[in-house]
């Protein structure tokens, strides 16, 4: 999800998925405490969903606070995400947190790995900077692609999502379900995590046809005849990001380019 997660594009399907997130995650039910795992096969539309209820969440007061998680191979970054989330708060607030609390310094600077820091003092800390954020407007924290995230990483979101906050502290946490072949290492936090109280898990299922035939209408800037957009919901199988991506292929039936 880019820094602006504003679009035009309108949502295509995903009401029922969307009006649970809108309670879980505080903008449609203020007492909400806790955090939702989104889970589904990759181009299936998480990010879609969670670029809507950012706005959503924005627009009804929210801050909305967006880390990633990066395929860097063996090479991954602790606590990415976080310090993704930390660093991109104004100067002003980052001042006021590195200096409250000073063990988030190297997550707040640039220093993404926390070298030096307690990782006790640092968990800490983190929950910390959220209630103090959360003391003046709701916090909305969407980690996506933790099927990325490293075994640091992994065990800050336990934290966090296991922690009974006093203020408004909502956490959506996105994965690729397909991803998670048996030995993946995330398959045992999910599986975790999803016991925490209040934690839920949201899978994305594929679009109906009609739904399909819907997104590639909105997508089109031409007209497509009725054998194409046939080709189109048979080939995607529901999957939005194929849909799109046929939507610019000029044979339908033809070879996909690479």
């Amino acid at each position: 999800m880019p820094a602006d997660w504003r679009t035009t594009e309108p949502l295509v399907g995903r009401g029922g998925e969307l009006a649970r997130l809108l309670i879980a995650a505080g903008v449609a039910d203020p007492e909400a405490r806790g955090g939702v795992l989104l889970s589904g096969d990759a181009g299936i539309g998480k990010t879609r969903l969670l670029r809507e209820l950012a706005i959503r969440a924005a627009d009804g007061g929210h801050r909305v606070l967006v880390g990633h998680c990066l395929d860097l191979g063996d090479s991954a970054i602790p606590f990415q995400p976080f310090a993704e989330v930390l660093a991109a708060l104004d100067d002003p607030s980052r001042k006021a947190l590195s200096d409250a609390l000073p063990p988030l310094g190297p997550l707040m600077w640039g220093a993404a790995n926390g070298t030096g820091v307690d990782r006790g003092e640092l968990f800490a800390s983190v929950v910390a900077a959220l209630e103090l954020l959360a003391s003046s407007q709701p916090v909305l924290v969407l980690v996506e692609d933790a099927h990325w995230a490293d075994t640091s990483t992994r065990h800050l979101i336990r934290y966090v999502l296991s922690q009974r906050y006093d203020g408004a502290v909502r956490f959506v946490v996105s994965y690729r379900s397909d991803d998670l072949h048996r030995r993946h290492p995330l398959r045992a936090d999910v599986a975790e995590w999803s016991r925490l109280p209040g934690v839920q898990r949201l899978d994305l299922g594929p679009l109906a046809d009609d739904e399909v035939r819907a997104l590639v209408r909105s997508r089109a800037t031409g007209s497509i005849d009725a054998t194409g957009l046939a080709a189109i919901v048979r080939r995607a199988e529901g999957n939005a990001f194929i849909a799109e991506e046929l939507v610019d292929v000029d044979d339908k039936n033809g070879p996909l380019p690479p």
